[in-house]
């Protein structure tokens, strides 16, 4: 017999778990196996108390909503996850043409990987300097000051080799 979750909770984790950025991170925050976590979510497993315990703590939201719909949502909304913003991909093309364009200009080479790194690197030092991040026309006004700091950066390490680069990870 197959088991049987009851609709609420898996909407409701469905949404938690949605909210938190999705089923890969939320099985990393829990260490429940992202394969165990999606039959939770498919409705094929039902998930044992203590693992619902884990999804309710590591969500940010209380175990009674969870488990029942009942009580406040959040356990502590200083608590909870942050929620994750999708990338913009107009914007993101926006800094990757910036990135390739200064690079080329000051005469610096990466290869492929590398300068997708330093493009995500860019596209989240806007989305970080910015007041609204979602507020498009902020986030294009934060263009030039994105340019003017990667040049600025390429010539200094230009100028004193070793002193602009980047700690290897």
């Amino acid at each position: 017999m197959e088991p049987h979750l009851e609709a609420g909770f898996l909407d409701r984790l469905k949404l938690a778990i949605k909210e938190s950025g999705g089923p890969k991170l939320a099985a990393e925050r829990t260490g429940i196996p992202l394969g165990t976590l999606n039959k939770y979510l498919a409705g094929t497993s039902q998930p044992p108390f203590n693992n619902v315990v884990k999804l309710s703590q590591s969500l940010g939201r209380s175990l009674e909503w969870l488990a029942t719909g009942e009580g406040e949502m959040l356990t502590d909304a200083g608590q909870a996850p942050p929620p994750v913003r999708a990338i913009d991909p107009a914007l993101f093309r926006q800094v990757g043409r910036l990135v390739a364009r200064v690079h080329k200009e000051e005469g610096v080479r990466l290869p492929p990987d590398a300068l997708l790194g330093e493009q995500a690197d860019a596209y989240n030092a806007v989305i970080t300097r910015a007041e609204d991040p979602a507020d498009p026309a902020e986030l294009e006004a934060l263009l030039p000051w994105l340019e003017a700091r990667l040049r600025r950066r390429l010539q200094t390490a230009a100028a004193a080799p070793g002193t602009g680069k980047r700690p290897a990870s």
